[in-house]
């Protein structure tokens, strides 16, 4: 499944960021779904495609590892940039950072996310039909704010 370039799930256990995130969004014309815990996460990356993940490194009933597997299990070509939400940088480590390229340290400061997440979307949208990684080159460490 083509992942939407335009398309972003919120995936975090707070809801006056998911609401305040999904509607900043949804002013820019970019739509997105939301959802609190890892379980629904990861229900609706089975179920749809997306340009962009944004999610909480802190996740109720699972943890993101389960997500990033998740992810790094998708055709290459298909899988959506994904950006980890972490009150501390340092635990984001541990995950494949094939998979997670950006990590922001929370709280996160709204107008930069969305600018971020826009960015994301345009280079999705430009992104080759063959990943980096596929060439055996990788694509570097995480960025890290």
């Amino acid at each position: 499944m083509p992942s939407d370039a335009r398309r972003v799930l919120i995936a975090d256990s707070d809801p006056p960021l998911r609401q305040r995130l999904f509607s900043a969004l949804l002013e820019l014309d970019i739509y997105s779904d939301y959802v609190g815990n890892t379980t629904d996460a990861l229900t609706r990356l089975a179920a749809e495609a997306y340009g962009v993940v944004v999610m909480d490194i802190a996740l109720p009933f699972g943890d993101a590892d389960q997500i990033v597997n998740h992810i790094a299990r998708m055709p290459a070509s298909t899988r959506p940039v994904v950006l980890v939400l972490a009150a501390n940088p340092e635990a984001a480590r541990s995950l494949d950072v094939e998979i997670v390229q950006i990590v922001l340290r929370r709280p996160v400061n709204l107008p930069q996310l969305v600018d971020l997440v826009r960015s994301c979307i345009r280079n999705s949208a430009t992104r080759p039909s063959i990943a980096a990684s596929e060439k055996e080159n990788g694509n570097g460490p995480p960025i890290m704010s």
